[in-house]
């Protein structure tokens, strides 16, 4: 009886509507924040791209001119709420690819800037390591966020 308490709960929390417009806001701001420096820097960003030594260069270019441009799109229509189902559909791929490649690296002993939000960065090997870790747990909250909105209404039928 316990355990149906606590799972509406958690239930009425994640399909409140606030909860899923502040899911959308914080992952739309982040989305257009993260597209920012990428847009102006397309060169660095292929650099942060390559260090992760998991395509070829020529992927890698493609990559960096057509990811930020996503991101900014994603981010948009997370804001205005336009082909909502898309955006979140898109954005949860994007962060799991993004978890993945960044856990891979840190699994394999690759320590880099990851190229999430700023194209350059000075950190020692050990920092570099720690902020690894932080995206990762960045990228798992923005997923849950993803969730969020994607499932927002799949439970109880009604559309935010």
């Amino acid at each position: 009886m316990e355990i149906c308490r606590v799972t509406n709960t958690m239930k009425s929390f994640f399909l409140n509507k606030y909860v899923v417009y502040i899911s959308r806001l914080i992952l739309g701001l982040v989305f257009i924040y993260a597209s920012y420096d990428k847009i102006l820097d397309p060169v660095s960003f292929s650099s942060n791209i390559d260090n992760y030594h998991i395509s070829p260069v020529a992927l890698n270019n493609l990559a960096a001119l057509i990811i930020p441009w996503l991101e900014l799109i994603i981010g948009i229509c997370l804001l205005t709420g336009v082909f909502l189902d898309g955006a979140s559909l898109i954005s949860i791929a994007l962060l799991v690819f993004f978890i993945f490649i960044i856990s891979q690296a840190y699994v394999r002993g690759i320590s880099l800037h990851c190229g999430c939000f700023k194209s350059v960065t000075s950190m020692d090997f050990q920092n570099l390591r720690i902020d690894m870790l932080k995206r990762i747990f960045e990228d798992i909250i923005f997923l849950i966020l993803g969730l969020i909105v994607y499932f927002r209404d799949r439970f109880n039928g009604e559309k935010y």
